[in-house]
């Protein structure tokens, strides 16, 4: 009877773990394509429905969130998207240095590299899309995916799981932080990006870890200054 009672408790907390996943995905979709805007409620109870699950598995997820730091709690209101800070993106930015600038020092320290193939693939990529997002502003999001995918793939060349892992953590956190409030898209803005990005991959062809390092850090310092800059200016009031 024991071992049939704890095998049922066992399955039991497996089936909530795994409904709090899929919660927790939704959520996480939610806010990175979406683009809910800061201070939205975390509607908790429409997303037990559309899930087809009850909301304790939800509010499991949405806390794991706020403790994040991705949502706010009011107790007149509930759960909201975090408003951010600029002293909040300061923090996520230099995290964000740190981690892609000694993940390059790290790959840059075998006797012999260049950039990967698929890292040239991704600028070429990112060049082509630039020429598409002016004429098609829907095509912005896959720039972005574009983006996160060039940083991501700078982590796991240093080949340490734990750093990878917590670079994933790290983008998500600025995704959320960022959303609606990036500066208006433009081609100089977009080229910006892309040359940037060349930069690092063409230091890294020429064997200057020291440039590569410069370069990445350059482009990273100028994309948080402008976040923060944009983050800075007084939101729209709806009448």
């Amino acid at each position: 009877m024991t071992a049939t009672v704890n095998g049922t408790t066992a399955r039991a907390a497996t089936a909530e773990t795994s409904l709090e996943s899929s919660a927790h995905q939704a959520l996480v979709t939610w806010l990175t394509e979406t683009h809910p805007q800061p201070g939205t409620p975390v509607p908790i109870r429409e997303f037990a429905r559309v899930l087809g699950m009850s909301r304790t598995p939800v509010r499991s997820a949405v806390s794991r969130l706020h403790e994040r730091g991705l949502l706010s709690y009011d107790p007149s209101v509930g759960f909201t998207v975090a408003v951010p800070s600029p002293t909040s993106l300061y923090e996520l930015f230099d995290l964000r240095l740190m981690i892609e600038s000694h993940s390059l020092r790290r790959f840059t320290e075998q006797e012999t590299y260049r950039a990967p193939a698929a890292l040239h693939d991704l600028v070429t990529e990112a060049s082509d899309l630039a020429d598409r997002v002016v004429d098609d502003p829907d095509q912005y999001m896959a720039f972005r995916d574009n983006d996160s995918r060039f940083h991501k793939m700078l982590v796991q060349m240093s080949g340490l799981p734990r750093l990878i892992a917590l670079h994933e953590e790290l983008d998500l956190s600025i995704h959320v932080t960022r959303a609606g409030r990036e500066a208006p898209l433009n081609r100089q803005r977009l080229d910006s990006s892309v040359a940037e990005h060349q930069a690092v991959v063409d230091a890294l062809d020429r064997g200057d870890a020291v440039g590569a390092r410069e370069a990445l850090e350059s482009h990273i310092l100028r994309v948080r200054d402008q976040t923060i800059v944009f983050l800075s200016r007084p939101r729209p009031v709806s009448l």
